[in-house]
């Protein structure tokens, strides 16, 4: 039986990608996009919003209710699409 020595191992280590940073987005959109989500939920609650590098927005609410709900607009300020998630 061959010994083992720390010459003969390799290490792997995990690192987590290289994930660029989301562009900034200007107050004055962001307004504007929290807006366009808040009109399809009157009475909620802005916890952030997200950006992605092609300039869409992922709007987080929360309802009234306690609701979470995830808001998507488009770069022309036109809601695609929302998310009510699971508590």
């Amino acid at each position: 039986m061959a010994t083992s020595t720390s010459a003969d191992r390799i290490l792997w280590l995990r690192t987590r990608p290289a994930v660029p940073a989301e562009p900034d987005l200007p107050a004055d959109v962001a307004v504007q996009v929290a807006a366009v989500a808040l009109a399809d939920h009157p009475g909620a609650v802005v916890d952030r919003i997200e950006v992605d590098p092609t300039g869409w927005c992922t709007v987080h609410l929360v309802t009234r209710a306690g609701v979470r709900v995830v808001v998507h607009v488009d770069r022309d300020l036109t809601v695609l699409g929302w998310l009510a998630l699971a508590r």
